[in-house]
């Protein structure tokens, strides 16, 4: 049996390597293409259109919501499988998190986005209406508000992996309604105390449309490969707005209605600027642990991995020029699109 283990160990630690790699790269990466479709193999558009009717003929806005999540930390994978695996698939693992960026750099970033939006649909020809037409309107009473900065973790019980906090520009002040679909698993309030039935009744009585922002801005972005039996992930910086949506409303949500639609990004926006240097933080003590769980689980058939960590440590300027320059892309083609449909 020892004589065995001596052969098979060296072949799995060799099998092992190929099986599975996570490694990192200071350089800006591109944003990934994202697909859906049958088998994923369309891709999708770079901004999804909910009932364009609700964008038409508008002239005046009121901004009720705007709000912009940054990422802090985040879990990478690439997954090996399919059925001529034989078990033997590596699954590529990257912990990443963000360090040197503080809560006044975020701050900064969101009330810039904000002014910068404002002026994007005045360029478009838009009147926008000071916000306390809205807030202070009698529809407006018993919205449930929110306090921002906002915290959005979904790490898990053990995890640290996967939390983030949304930032409230300073002219809209530290708290305000969450509209549905912003923040995911929050719904904004119940009954006549979420914000959909004030947009719904202001609408009615002043014929101004109610606009609702959410931007989701992540540091790190991924690339690698994952076949049937081996996957590798490469992590490196990219600023980008990977979610964003624009929600209008001016009357009540219905089947057949038209008084509420919402621009969606299919396809992440980034930046090229370099902002961070990032490090391996993987202990000696746990790549030796790992790789001994791997000997031990391939001998027995089963599949290899691999885990690694790291921190982006951030420029705290380069990081605010990164992030305004991806949502200001963002806030372009909203805007642009919302004015098409007009």
């Amino acid at each position: 049996m020892k004589y065995i283990l001596r052969r098979v160990v060296p072949v799995v630690l060799a099998f092992g390597l190929v099986g599975c790699s996570v490694t990192s790269q200071d350089t800006v990466m591109t944003t990934e293409k994202r697909t859906g479709g049958f088998l994923g193999l369309s891709t999708k558009s770079d901004i999804d259109v909910d009932t364009p009717k609700a964008f038409a003929e508008v002239q005046k806005v009121v901004i009720g919501g705007f709000k912009v999540g940054f990422n802090q930390s985040k879990k990478l994978q690439k997954k090996a499988g399919g059925m001529f695996s034989g078990g033997m698939g590596g699954n590529s693992t990257g912990l990443v998190k963000l360090d040197g960026v503080s809560p006044e750099v975020h701050q900064r970033i969101v009330n810039e986005a904000h002014e910068k939006f404002v002026q994007a649909l005045i360029a478009q020809g838009y009147e926008v209406l000071p916000r306390e037409t809205f807030t202070g309107n009698p529809a407006y009473a018993g919205t449930t508000e929110y306090d921002f900065p906002y915290k959005h973790d979904q790490s898990g019980l053990f995890s640290s992996y996967g939390v983030g906090t949304f930032y409230s520009p300073s002219q809209i002040g530290p708290k305000q309604p969450v509209f549905f679909g912003e923040i995911q698993g929050v719904t904004g309030g119940l009954g006549t105390s979420n914000p959909g039935i004030a947009v719904a009744k202001f609408g009615e009585q002043t014929g101004a449309h109610v606009i609702n922002v959410t931007y989701l801005l992540d540091f790190a972005g991924a690339g690698g490969h994952a076949g049937g039996s081996f996957s590798t992930l490469g992590v490196g910086q990219v600023m980008s707005v990977d979610a964003g949506l624009l929600g209008i409303g001016s009357g009540y949500m219905s089947t057949f209605g038209n008084k509420v639609g919402k621009l969606t990004l299919g396809q992440p926006i980034g930046s090229d600027i370099a902002f961070a240097t990032i490090e391996n933080t993987t202990s000696s003590a746990e790549v030796g642990l790992e790789t001994a769980l791997n000997v031990f689980t391939a001998v027995l058939g089963g599949g290899t991995n691999q885990t690694r960590e790291f921190v982006f440590h951030a420029d705290p300027d380069k990081y605010a020029l990164a992030a305004i320059d991806a949502l200001d892309k963002a806030n372009a083609a909203l805007v642009s699109k919302m004015a098409e449909l007009r």
